[in-house]
């Protein structure tokens, strides 16, 4: 029954908008490897100027109270070096959904002593894709005993 009711539901989407999601899935990913992954990977922020937009923002919340920081803040904030434990961390796009010109993905940076889930509101800008907002939840890891 569910099976037929996804049917029946991508059969009221345009062919061309059909056609265009696993490609632009496929865009966003990519968009993330290439620059944010490679950002963390090598501590450089350079690999993100440009793909944050300038107005962007990033906010979490920290004991309790909403932080927010700016998109050149944040890119300004990198090392410009690989972090020591770089060959034990791993990172992958969990999930993206993509409308149109907009997007979402989930991302999972997992070190050595801390998980990030982050949060990415993206837009297709130049025919780019774009971070445009930012959240993330960071998770301690506790060392094995």
């Amino acid at each position: 029954m569910k099976t037929l009711i996804m049917i029946a539901a991508l059969a009221l989407l345009p062919a061309p908008l059909l056609a265009q999601q696993p490609a632009e899935d496929a865009a966003v990913r990519t968009a993330i490897a290439d620059h944010y992954f490679k950002a963390h990977a090598t501590g450089s922020g350079e690999p993100l100027k440009g793909m944050f937009v300038e107005e962007g923002r990033m906010m979490w919340v920290q004991d309790g109270q909403l932080r927010v920081r700016t998109s050149a803040d944040y890119i300004g904030g990198f090392q410009g070096k690989p972090a020591a434990d770089e060959a034990s961390r791993k990172r992958r796009v969990l999930m993206t959904d993509v409308t149109g010109d907009v997007a979402v993905a989930k991302v999972e940076l997992d070190y050595p002593d801390m998980r990030f889930v982050d949060y990415f509101t993206l837009a297709k800008l130049g025919g780019e894709w774009k971070i445009i907002h930012k959240s993330f939840q960071r998770f301690p890891k506790t060392p094995a005993k």
